[in-house]
């Protein structure tokens, strides 16, 4: 992690970076999610949170795509996917667009970071691996039946960056694929009442909860 940290003046630890845009590296001018790569590195900006990540659990359309493309070999899905990381500095699969969520454990809190977590707190991400700056050391396990990949890494969350400390009464697997499409049935409940005729495009996770 030390071969990260940015040679940059160190006043630049006390800037506050709430969108992430101080991180995004190609091409200017563009919110994390719109970049093609992002600035993993260290250290943290004002109000930036630090994660030891040890899972990825990626979306299904993205999940699918590195499955068909790699012939649903894990070690060649685990090579695709430190591909993309250590080319984008961040999971955003290049051919569906889409990324996921993330398991971690929170290292470090910059001065000005909300105070949500502390150190050591096991936390989940809600907001898109697409925008959330990442570095992989390794990837431990690909999980065919799951989408969830076992990593050595860290990544960085904004402010704007919502996030959940994971709960303590269900196995982290499972928490973390009922996160990343908890908001399906509330957004389906908004648009839709008792009596009403639907129709759910697509079956994937968050299809199937509605």
């Amino acid at each position: 992690m030390e071969a990260l940290r940015r040679n940059v003046q160190p006043s630049v630890r006390h800037r506050d970076n709430p969108l992430g845009t101080l991180r995004v590296l190609a091409p200017e001018g563009v919110l994390p999610q719109a970049s093609d790569r992002l600035d993993p590195g260290l250290p943290l900006y004002a109000d930036e949170t630090l994660l030891r990540v040890s899972r990825l659990n990626l979306d299904s359309a993205s999940f699918r795509q590195l499955r068909q493309s790699c012939g649903e070999d894990p070690r060649a899905i685990a090579a695709e996917v430190l591909r993309i990381v250590r080319e984008r500095g961040k999971m955003q699969n290049p051919v569906t667009g889409s990324g996921g969520m993330l398991l971690g454990e929170v290292l470090e809190l910059g001065p000005g970071a909300p105070v949500r977590f502390h150190p050591g707190d096991r936390v989940a991400s809600l907001v898109s691996l697409t925008l959330t700056p990442l570095h992989l050391e390794k990837i431990l396990q690909v999980q065919l039946e799951t989408g969830q990949v076992e990593v050595e890494g860290h990544a960085v969350l904004f402010a704007s960056s919502p996030a959940v400390r994971m709960p303590a009464d269900l196995p982290e697997s499972a928490a973390l694929a009922a996160l990343d499409v908890c908001g399906a049935p509330a957004w389906f409940r908004r648009i839709a009442g008792t009596g009403d005729r639907v129709l759910i495009l697509g079956a994937g996770k968050s299809g199937v909860l509605c």
